[in-house]
């Protein structure tokens, strides 16, 4: 009998030596995961890559910017949040003209549309000078994109046509 009650005794000490210890795992993993959530955005976390990006960007999104109905939501996509984090720069007026003069011709458009946003009094020059040069842009809405004119695009810009 002696003998049971030690073994019980035994096996009770070691599951709460066994609970510590998953208390300390589970503790450690939900650490572990909420630094995982935080470091899941690398790419994003320096304005220079936003910067970039944007430089290289593929198409320029004319709206609307997102679909606001609940199962079809899909939310901004990595050139508008990137835009969106730009803006909120200190210099975020010097990285839209440097998207101006070094991005693609979609690039330029971000660099426009970023403009445009923060009132900058030279937009209108810069719109003037980009209608001037020949090309086309490629632009979507939620669907693949569309060839327009930079005039096109541009007067678009001009009047804040889009859900942003």
């Amino acid at each position: 009998m002696a003998e049971v009650a030690l073994l019980s005794s035994f096996l009770a000490a070691e599951l709460r030596c066994i609970r510590s210890h998953m208390k300390c795992g589970i503790w450690l993993g939900i650490i572990v995961g909420c630094f995982g959530l935080v470091a899941v955005p690398a790419k994003a976390i320096s304005p220079d890559l936003w910067q970039n990006d944007l430089a290289r960007a593929q198409t320029f999104y004319v709206g609307p910017w997102e679909v606001d109905l609940p199962p079809f939501y899909f939310g901004p996509n990595a050139n508008q949040r990137e835009l969106r984090l730009l803006l909120k720069q200190p210099d975020a007026t010097a990285r839209m003209r440097w998207l101006l003069s070094h991005g693609t011709p979609e690039g330029q458009m971000w660099g426009l549309y970023g403009l445009r946003l923060l009132h900058d009094p030279e937009f209108e020059a810069y719109a003037s000078r980009l209608e001037e040069q020949p090309g086309e842009i490629l632009t979507t809405t939620v669907v693949p994109g569309f060839h327009k004119t930079k005039s096109e695009v541009i007067e678009r810009i001009r009047h804040n046509d889009f859900h942003f």
